[in-house]
């Protein structure tokens, strides 16, 4: 079983192949992810006894049932909500059903390190493999559309085996971040550490050529965060700058930095704020309900900006219980600093940071890694 979960988190890109199923439409995560499902309580079924082995280590979960109970029902009272039920009902099977019951599947069939190590193992190779793509991409130019590197793009950004640059940052940036500590900490993800620096190289590399200043920022400032923590400010300071000085001597870096707030992309963002500002102030129980944004017809599904995307999308019981979820992984990390945990909170601090400008929840494949982040904390 743990093999049918590590090459589900190898696969994440594949909610981008979508077909129907009888008229339903789906993806090829999805199924992975319901096949998994599937073959998981048949497994129970079959063998009672461990099925109340594992009830008693869901009840072991506390406070966190109650937060994603609340979660899960901040999606039911949006789906009632919102304009196009169909729609709504399609998000909430994608962005909270299936992501929270891929959380539990995780909880139930990890029981051991070594099983952990192993869904680390999987996902990290995906990373490196997407990675390494979007690098040869740079240079070949295979599936990377037109409006990412020609006449009219400012820089030649890769997007790998996504759709836009963006959707690859908000994959790799926390990644990253991530495996780093794992690094830092000499977590045994493999015997040789090298592996796992050349790895982290690559997908380096990768999220620079996004160019996506959101996601850079969120990083570094997710990486410094770390470094403070183990190294003490003034250890780190002199090389933090070095390494800012240097990539603002590489020219397509310096001008993507240089845009500042005055870009096309910006001045969207600023305004996509007012808008989602004003529609909550509308309707601040509610919001608009799951899709509500995308029916403004704006060009975007999201405000880009993980607490306006949660509060319109979920309401304010939605913004809450994800608040309370995060509140009590970082709980349980002040208890107990143990590597993995610093690197599961690493991993959130760049998403929450990178939120703050785009959308690192309402993908398939990112909501997919948050509860498998969130996981981490109770193996």
């Amino acid at each position: 079983m743990i093999w049918f979960l590590g090459v589900i988190l190898a696969l994440l890109p594949t909610y981008q192949i979508r077909f129907q199923i009888a008229g339903f439409p789906t993806t090829l995560l999805e199924i992975l992810v319901v096949g998994f499902l599937f073959a998981l309580v048949c497994r129970f079924i079959g063998n009672p006894k461990l099925m109340n082995q594992q009830t008693t280590k869901l009840r072991q979960l506390g406070n966190l049932n109650y937060a994603i109970g609340l979660f899960v029902l901040a999606g039911i009272i949006s789906i009632l909500v919102a304009t196009n039920k169909i729609v709504a009902l399609g998000q909430f099977k994608a962005f909270i059903l299936e992501p929270v019951l891929f959380f539990y599947a995780v909880i139930l069939t990890a029981t051991f390190k070594l099983q952990t190590t192993r869904l680390l193992q999987f996902l990290f190779w995906s990373a490196v493999i997407i990675s390494a793509f979007g690098l040869f991409q740079s240079v070949s130019f295979i599936h990377l559309p037109l409006r990412f590197w020609g006449n009219g793009a400012e820089v030649k950004r890769i997007v790998s085996f996504f759709e836009y640059p963006n959707a690859l940052a908000l994959y790799l940036a926390p990644l990253i971040g991530l495996f780093s500590t794992l690094w830092l900490k000499q977590y045994p993800i493999f015997k040789n550490r090298l592996v796992l620096g050349l790895g982290i190289l690559v997908m380096t590399w990768a999220l620079i050529l996004t160019y996506s200043r959101g996601a850079w920022i969120a990083l570094a400032t997710g990486l410094f965060v770390l470094s403070v923590r183990q190294f003490g400010l003034k250890k780190i300071v002199y090389a933090a700058l070095l390494i800012v000085l240097f990539l603002f001597f590489v020219p397509s870096v310096q001008q993507r930095l240089g845009l500042g707030l005055s870009d096309t992309s910006s001045l969207a963002h600023i305004e996509l704020w007012n808008i989602g500002l004003d529609k909550i102030l509308i309707n601040p129980i509610f919001g608009m309900g799951l899709g509500g944004f995308a029916t403004l017809n704006l060009g975007v599904n999201y405000p880009h900006n993980i607490f306006l995307n949660f509060w319109l999308e979920l309401g304010l019981l939605g913004a809450l219980s994800f608040a309370w979820i995060i509140n009590l992984v970082l709980e349980k990390l002040q208890k107990n600093r143990q590597p993995l945990w610093v690197a599961a909170a690493i991993y959130l601090l760049i998403l929450i940071i990178h939120g703050l400008v785009d959308v690192p929840y309402f993908k398939n494949d990112l909501a997919i890694l948050f509860w498998f982040v969130i996981a981490l904390f109770y193996l």
